[in-house]
């Protein structure tokens, strides 16, 4: 789809002010998304490219399933090993660095592999990636001036009214780190897993959370995707509970690490095999289910880091006959925004974009009705009966 054809499509779905705040943010924004995927992204494309005859090489090989097995644990180790290193002596600027450099390390392997080991190679475009990005450093701003005070803040307010002993003593700190680590994780993603259920099967929630979703395609940057004021609300769900546990500032500090290294991997487009981590952790096969554009398949695996709480709660779905399917999104909306400022509004302009689609399914439909042939219904039958009769 061309750009005016873009901005055409997100412009219909907008009422009048909006279309007239899009269009006055549009051109600010969307100059410079077009200089991130045509100037800025050029040489890491044609870098990558120049790997697909690798690639096609590498297909069948003993190299790749040696790759698709051990990338996961090497990572997920590396992760535990860097990250009780960085907090040896506490916290300080030099974890908070070295934590920058770590996971810029890691982009750097991840694009690469996922060029060479594709799950879809239909994924490989990076047209999305300029507006991810925006989105990232957008969130980070958000995160770091406004959510946080609030976030912290809200927290300070909450164990002080109900009271500052609350928790002490709970916390096992005799086990080993990294099962303090795994605890603490799976805490965590108790209360996101709730959260994130909730967002799906709650209609407002998900305007908010649509944007998430909105992405044609997984890659390793683009978990990131997500309005800030979705963010806003998670923080504080998570954060009141955690102020609780009182888990030691190393232990929170690798668990906060090792959750996105596993973010990283659930959005992979790696053709990694995890076997029995498919039924721990939320990894990349059981979450490409989760963005199925198919309602049944997408409900399910909320899990953020865990999947064992979707085992637990019925919502796990992970069919042994069959593979997840790269034609991932917005299930009956074809005309959900992609841009940088068309996401930005979509929460405030979901109501209209969720009339276009209606009108665009009600069409369609007309379309398909009017190109049916006269004997379509006994064709249908006889298929049918065929079937049956097997």
């Amino acid at each position: 789809m061309s750009i005016k054809q873009e901005h055409q499509k997100a412009k219909s779905t907008l009422g009048r002010f909006w279309q007239s705040v899009y269009e006055f943010l549009e051109t600010i924004f969307r100059p410079v998304e077009w200089i991130g995927h045509h100037v800025i992204l050029l040489p890491f494309r044609k870098f990558l490219e120049s790997l697909d005859p690798l690639s096609y090489k590498l297909e069948g090989t003993l190299i790749k399933r040696i790759l698709q097995v051990s990338l996961y644990p090497i990572f997920m180790t590396l992760t535990f090993v860097i990250g009780f290193k960085l907090v040896e002596d506490g916290f300080t600027v030099r974890s908070f660095l070295g934590t920058i450099v770590m996971f810029i390390i890691f982009g750097f392997i991840f694009a690469p592999l996922e060029r060479l080991i594709p799950f879809s190679r239909k994924w490989l475009g990076d047209k999305d990636t300029p507006t991810d990005i925006m989105l990232f450093f957008g969130g980070k701003f958000w995160g770091d001036y406004i959510n946080a005070p609030i976030r912290l803040a809200t927290i300070a307010i909450v164990v002080q009214e109900i009271s500052p002993e609350i928790g002490q003593g709970w916390w096992p700190s005799y086990l080993p780190g990294f099962v303090q680590v795994l605890i603490l994780l799976s805490v965590k993603d108790f209360f996101r897993y709730w959260y994130h259920r909730w967002m799906h099967e709650n209609e407002f929630m998900w305007r908010w959370h649509a944007i998430h979703h909105s992405s044609e395609r997984l890659y390793w940057f683009n978990g990131t995707r997500s309005h800030p004021l979705e963010g806003l609300v998670s923080s504080l769900l998570w954060g009141i509970p955690l102020a609780f546990v009182q888990a030691p500032v190393a232990i929170v500090f690798v668990t906060g690490l090792l959750g996105r290294t596993i973010g990283r991997f659930q959005h992979t487009n790696m053709d990694v095999k995890l076997g029995p981590f498919d039924y721990i952790f939320s990894t990349p096969k059981n979450h490409r289910y989760h963005h199925s554009k198919n309602i049944e398949e997408g409900n399910s695996n909320y899990g953020g880091d865990v999947i064992f709480w979707d085992i637990l709660f019925g919502t796990f779905y992970l069919p042994k006959d069959k593979e997840p399917s790269d034609d991932i999104g917005i299930g009956g909306m074809p005309n959900y925004p992609q841009t940088f400022i068309g996401l930005m509004l979509a929460p405030f302009t979901y109501n209209s974009i969720k009339k276009e689609a209606l009108k665009l399914e009600l069409k369609e439909s007309e379309r398909n009705e009017a190109n049916e042939m006269p004997d379509a219904d006994e064709k249908k039958s006889a298929h049918h009966l065929a079937y049956y009769n097997k």
